[in-house]
Parts: C-alpha cells; sequence; structure tokens
C-alpha cells in the first residue's frame, strides 16, 4: 500500500480567524494557499482535549444506550460518549463517564482505536475508542438532562444491528467501535 500521499507538502495558513464561539465549539476560517498556488478558505469546528467513546460488555451482553440526539431530534441507539476534560487521560475519562452515564465502571479498558476522526475535512474532534470489560456498580453524577436508558444487546444481536441496512443503529462512530470490539472479543 503507497501511502506517500498523506506525506504532501501542507497548505500555508495565511490567517486563522475565530468566526464563532457557544458553550461547546468554536467555528474557525482559515485562509490557505496550497503548494500550486490555489487559495481558499476553510471552515472547521475547533477546539477541545478530544472524546471518548466506551463500548460496555459483560461477557455476555454489550450495553447499549438510548440517548436524545438534538441534531435529528430523536432518540439514538448508540454507546457512552463524552468529552475528555483537561489534563484528563482518555481512559480515565472513559471510565468516568461510564459510571456517570450508566452507573458501572470498568476494571478493564482496551483501547479500540487510539483516535478516531469524524468528518476531518470540516471538524477536529479525535474520539479515543475502548472496549470496556470487568464492568461493576459505580454511579457518579453526570450533567445528562434525563437518565440514559441501557440497552443489553448480545454479539449476535449487535451483529444484525451493524449489518441490517434498516437498522436503528445509525451513528457511524459506534458502528466502527462495536466492530472493532467484535474483532479484539473474537466474535466477529
Amino acid at each position: 500500500m503507497d501511502l506517500s500521499s498523506l506525506q504532501r507538502q501542507l497548505p500555508q495558513i495565511l490567517s486563522k480567524k475565530r468566526e464563532k464561539v457557544s458553550r461547546f465549539f468554536t467555528v474557525e476560517s482559515l485562509d490557505l494557499r496550497f503548494s500550486n498556488n490555489t487559495e481558499a478558505t476553510y471552515e472547521r469546528i475547533y477546539g477541545g482535549n478530544g472524546a471518548v467513546m466506551a463500548v460496555p460488555f459483560d461477557g455476555r451482553d454489550f450495553y447499549l444506550i438510548s440517548e436524545y440526539a438534538c441534531g435529528f431530534e430523536r432518540y439514538e441507539l448508540g454507546l457512552v460518549k463524552g468529552k475528555i476534560d483537561d489534563g484528563e487521560d482518555p481512559k480515565v475519562a472513559c471510565n468516568r463517564e461510564l459510571q456517570e452515564e450508566i452507573g458501572f465502571g470498568a476494571r478493564n479498558i482496551m483501547t479500540l482505536k487510539s483516535v478516531m476522526t469524524l468528518a476531518p475535512g470540516m471538524m477536529s474532534l479525535k474520539m479515543h475508542s475502548f472496549l470496556c470489560t470487568e464492568l461493576y456498580p459505580m454511579q457518579l453524577t453526570g450533567d445528562e438532562p434525563e437518565p440514559i436508558n441501557i440497552i443489553k444487546v448480545s454479539p449476535k444481536e449487535i451483529k444484525d444491528l451493524i449489518f441490517d441496512i434498516n437498522s436503528p443503529l445509525t451513528e457511524a462512530r459506534a458502528i466502527a467501535a462495536l466492530t472493532l470490539s467484535l474483532n479484539k472479543l473474537g466474535l466477529l
């Protein structure tokens, strides 16, 4: 596999401007000059320390969640996830998010993918994904506006959710993390 094109000369950043700041996101515009002297303005959602996604597995079932998704104005099937606080290790953030969102901690947290991106052409979000096993009850107070429902799903049901074209599991990061988990567990 020839990946040399990933080592191309980066565009020169002529200027960066902060366009808008919200509680969660900063939008920046970047004026760029490419190696062929073409100039273009790109925009990106920028900032933060990254986020974590947890795939809880109790040895028999995966723990998915049902949580309101503002982007689509509906409840979505997904996984525990959340931001990494300043100075926080991603594995520590993962365990904290598990405890806040579903009331479980994990004694064993295995990296599935050190970094996944989502829409890297316009977002600088880095998502760290982990398979979490040896679960134990432990509740921390989180920032969710309502309790999150846990949906226990067998490995066979996970495969159905991943590969059924009409599945209610639509979030790409969750599909990727669950597929990586099945592979790590030798269940794919």
